[in-house]
Order: C-alpha cells, then sequence, then structure tokens
C-alpha cells in the first residue's frame, strides 16, 4: 500500500492497527516469564481442542458448575490480542478446567494460582490496548484524527494501570508497553496530516494532545494552511476582475501606456493582501479553538455541515484532511473478500463485473 501511494503521488501515514499489534506483540515477547506462562497455556488448549474426551469433560465440568460452555481460544501468532484473549479465557475457565484436567490421564498440568495471578494482572495491563485494536477493526472508517487522542489516552491509560500492579511478570508487560509506544508512536504529534485531522475534528482540537507545544505547533501550521487557501481565493477572485478592467483600459486608451509606479503599487498591494490573509485566518482558527470541544459520541462531520459558513476556510481543510484513514484494516478485508469471492476454484464461474458487483456491495 505504501508503494502504491508513492506511485500515486499522494501523502499516506502508517497504519496504526498494525503499528499497535507489532508494539504489543515485541512487549509480550520481551516480558520474562510470561513466555512460559503462555507455552504452557498453548499447550493447555490444544490439548482441549484436539483431544475429544477432554472435550467432552470440559463441557460436563462447565455444566456441573452451572456455567455457560465455552471452548478454550488458542493464539494466533500473527495478532496479539488472540494472546489476550486466551489468557482471559483461560483465567476465565480456571475452576472447570482445572476440575477436568484432574479427572483426565494426562501429562498436562494446570497453571499454579501465581500463575493465574500473573494473568489476571497482565490482563489489567493489556485491557487499553485490546479495546483500542477492537476500536480500529470493527469501524468501517477510522478516521486519522483519532489516533494522535487514542496514543494519549493509551500512554495515559498504562502509566495509570503500573500503580495498582503488584506482579513483577505484568510490571515488567507495562515497562515495555510504555516505553514501546512512547518510541512507536511521540513523532505522531508532529506529523503534519495527523496533527490538522486531530484540530479539524471538533470533538478533540488540542486536548487530543499529550505535548502542549506540539498542540501549538499545530496551530500555527493549520493557520498558515488557512493563509494560504486565503490567499489563493483572493487570487483568483482578483484574476477574474481584473481581465475585464484591464480590456476595457486598452479599449479606452487604444494604447499601452507606461506605469512607472507599477512594481511599487504591486508590491504594497501585495503586503495589504498579505496582512489581511493572515489576520482572517488568525482570528477564524482562534474563533473555532476557543469554542467548546464535541462530545466524542458526535459526528464531526455534522458540525462542519452546519457550521460552514462560519468557519467557511476551516471547512474547506476540513474536507481535506478529515477524510485521513487511520488505519489499512479495511482495505484488506475488501482484499481478502475479492480473494474469496475470484479465486482460482471460482474463477472460471464469475464474471468481472459480478465479481466488482459483490465486493463493493
Amino acid at each position: 500500500m505504501i508503494a502504491t501511494a508513492n506511485n500515486l503521488k499522494i501523502r499516506h501515514v502508517i497504519c496504526i492497527a498494525h503499528a499497535l499489534n507489532l508494539v504489543v506483540k515485541k512487549s509480550l515477547d520481551a516480558t520474562p516469564g510470561l513466555e512460559d506462562i503462555r507455552t504452557r497455556a498453548r499447550r493447555m488448549v490444544t490439548y482441549f481442542k484436539t483431544s475429544t474426551t477432554a472435550k467432552e469433560r470440559l463441557r460436563e465440568k462447565q455444566e456441573q458448575m452451572a456455567r455457560p460452555v465455552k471452548k478454550l481460544i488458542l493464539e494466533v501468532d500473527t495478532r496479539w490480542n488472540s494472546t489476550y484473549l486466551m489468557l482471559q479465557r483461560i483465567y476465565e475457565e480456571r475452576e472447570p478446567v482445572g476440575a477436568a484436567l484432574a479427572t483426565l490421564r494426562t501429562d498436562v498440568a494446570p497453571l499454579t494460582s501465581e500463575e493465574y495471578f500473573a494473568i489476571s494482572e497482565c490482563m489489567k495491563v493489556l485491557a487499553p490496548f485490546q479495546v483500542a485494536t477492537v476500536e480500529l477493526s470493527e469501524e468501517k472508517r477510522v478516521s486519522g484524527s483519532k489516533v494522535i487522542p487514542m496514543m494519549k489516552m493509551l500512554r495515559y491509560t498504562i502509566n495509570e494501570t503500573l500503580k495498582t500492579i503488584s506482579n513483577d511478570t505484568a510490571m515488567q508487560l507495562g515497562q515495555n508497553l510504555s516505553r514501546r509506544l512512547a518510541d512507536k508512536f511521540s513523532a505522531l504529534e508532529s506529523t503534519s496530516v495527523l496533527t490538522l485531522a486531530t484540530l479539524l475534528d471538533p470533538r478533540f482540537k488540542t486536548f487530543g494532545f499529550h505535548n502542549h507545544i506540539q498542540a501549538q505547533t499545530a496551530i500555527g501550521r493549520l493557520t498558515s494552511e488557512c493563509t494560504a487557501l486565503i490567499r489563493d481565493t483572493a487570487h483568483q477572485t482578483s484574476s477574474h476582475s481584473a481581465q475585464p478592467d484591464t480590456a476595457q483600459n486598452l479599449e479606452s486608451t487604444g494604447q499601452d501606456q507606461l506605469n512607472l509606479w507599477e512594481l511599487l503599487d504591486n508590491d504594497a498591494s501585495n503586503a495589504r493582501r498579505n496582512k489581511s490573509a493572515t489576520s482572517d485566518a488568525t482570528i477564524e482558527v482562534q474563533r473555532y479553538m476557543t469554542d467548546p470541544p464535541l462530545q466524542r459520541s458526535a459526528d464531526p462531520l455534522a458540525y462542519w455541515s452546519t457550521h460552514k459558513a462560519i468557519y467557511p476556510h476551516l471547512y474547506q481543510l476540513s474536507k481535506l484532511f478529515l477524510c485521513t484513514p487511520a488505519s489499512s484494516v479495511p482495505c484488506e478485508r475488501i482484499f481478502s473478500k475479492a480473494g474469496e469471492i475470484v479465486s482460482k476454484k471460482k474463477k472460471s464461474s464469475v464474471t468481472k463485473d459480478c465479481g466488482e458487483n459483490n465486493i463493493f456491495e
């Protein structure tokens, strides 16, 4: 996808979902003690999935304990949250799993109480990342305006969670996550596209930034973009209005006349125009920034639809930057769906038009 963006000569940013997946995955792998727990959990889950007797015994124990019948979940190497779901299910079903293993002839030993405590503490650390991953994956169109605020809240939440952790393994995991999170995403608040998208989202504005200095720099960048837009609009207007005047002057004089003061007049006119554009842009941006932010559940597009007359130039910029996607997950889903529809086995029976209609419905 990066190569496609480069070929089309369009701006692109990192896929936040994939970047977050790598951050958590590397943090999990770098946490001593957790790998042994994951290995034993994988072995336990594999045993219950491959043995019909063990599977039936687990179901019986769940029913005897008046618990809903749930299957264990095996982690997948490519998705970090599958590790979270595996540990979560193992912890939830620890009693029926332990009871089932006690009645089976197997060398698969249940986890100890200390290991279960470590799992519960690690889940506290991983919970905000699970929420962020689900949000990024569930929404059809995740706007880039969400990236910077989401990273701010993840950093805040992980630091607050570490204050309540007493297990060494979970503490090490939290520290790994906090460090990698800062290393991977600290540069986002200086990325032009994302900072402008965040400011132009009336739900976040400067409140979404972790670094106040970067927030002020982003406001300056937004003011510059607004100034350039005002100048372009004024230039186009003056160009259209100047053409009839010039033609009329030539017709009235019948000849070209030397204008001794043309250069000076043009410089003075440009200076007035530039100052006016800068002032207008600054006023428009400051007025917008002083408005209270919307609730996070509100629709930013509906806001700009009703405020386009109040902030006409910021409205134009919002259409340009709020469409920035935060993740390539929706695109990948389309590719996967296309692969399922137009496969080698179905290629002969699916026409091109039919395939495209099914994909984009």
